[in-house]
């Protein structure tokens, strides 16, 4: 990596499609400059006056007691499973993250170029207590995560812990309320509210665009070969950016008493449940696809006939969806919305 510019360089205002268009240039230069964290197991130091523009220290509260964040950090891990999509497009490269994807590199291709050649450690979904802190960060981010108490304790015991936010669900974190937690720890809030504004004028825009959205009714069923059905309720996030579009869940799913989970399981006798104006597929596996293509009780649905069954067979945009982050929602939207317009049309 380039060393950075002098200290008193200013963060350029870039736009999220800017900063992935000169990537390589802007990560080693301008955005350099505000970087909080560097990979590798490396330490770099935060830009000289980050830490008093940005108001440390700071205390945010969690489920499990509050993080008191003493100053700018410099050596981060991310627990989370996407909590890594909010630092990366502000030019900070953790020193570990938590493997999200089939992806070598541990991140979605949303954000894979912005580590910039850098190749942080990546655990797997089980917390590694002590592999965390041999990574000797002075902040560990588990916003979407199932992180215990008994963990929690043991990592804070060392530095500060961002872990779910109180009265929040395991990996059920509003991805604004992510991006303000996690921008507001490193001291970067400002630079995140433009990734949220930007994130949101993106949402609206594409609702704007296509007024056939409005009101139409939608479901989003996770299956897979074997011809287990789930579908996604109001507490997930897949469903929620959709209803941000216009559309509104099933009544038939909404009326399922989920006890606040993401899903509802749907059995073989009740598959009729899941028709909808439009029926958004999403496989466990991205080798389930072909098998779900062909199962006659998805095809027997009216969506179905109609042609407003949509089985996604881009495992990206399936995980960009289930994401659902300040940096994978535009990507999502960019592959997701030309379907939606074909299955309502």
């Amino acid at each position: 990596m380039t060393p950075p510019p002098a200290p008193s360089a200013r963060l350029p205002r870039l736009g999220r499609r800017g900063f992935l268009a000169g990537v390589s240039g802007v990560v080693a230069t301008g955005l350099a400059a505000g970087l909080t964290a560097c990979g590798g197991g490396s330490s770099q130091a935060p830009a000289e006056g980050l830490a008093p523009s940005a108001g440390f220290p700071v205390s945010i509260p969690n489920r499990y007691g509050t993080a008191q964040i003493a100053s700018a950090p410099r050596q981060i891990v991310t627990l989370g499973i996407t909590d890594h999509d909010v630092l990366l497009p502000l030019g900070v490269v953790p020193a570990g993250l938590t493997a999200w994807g089939p992806w070598p590199a541990g991140v979605g291709p949303w954000v894979e170029p912005m580590l910039g050649g850098q190749r942080p450690k990546v655990f797997g979904s089980e917390v590694d207590v002590e592999g965390v802190i041999a990574q000797t960060p002075d902040l560990m981010i588990a916003l979407q995560s199932a992180l215990t108490q008994d963990q929690y304790n043991r990592l804070s015991s060392f530095n500060p812990v961002l872990a779910q936010p109180p009265g929040t669900i395991d990996y059920g974190v509003d991805w604004r309320v992510q991006a303000e937690t996690i921008g507001k720890a490193v001291g970067r809030q400002a630079d995140v509210q433009r990734l949220i504004s930007e994130t949101q004028s993106r949402i609206d825009r594409t609702r704007a665009e296509n007024p056939l959205f409005a009101g139409r009714t939608h479901v989003t069923v996770r299956t897979d070969s074997a011809g287990t059905y789930a579908a996604y309720t109001k507490a997930d996030a897949r469903t929620r950016l959709l209803e941000q579009l216009g559309l509104r869940l099933s009544p038939a799913i909404e009326a399922m008493d989920s006890k606040g989970r993401f899903n509802v399981k749907v059995s073989k006798e009740q598959v009729s449940l899941l028709d909808a104006d439009v029926v958004i597929v999403t496989t466990a596996k991205p080798t389930d696809v072909e098998a779900v293509r062909k199962d006659p009780l998805l095809n027997n649905l009216g969506a179905a006939k109609r042609g407003a069954l949509v089985v996604l067979d881009d495992y990206d945009l399936t995980m960009a969806l289930g994401s659902a982050t300040v940096s994978s929602i535009p990507f999502a939207l960019d592959r997701l919305t030309p379907k939606l317009v074909d299955a309502l049309s």
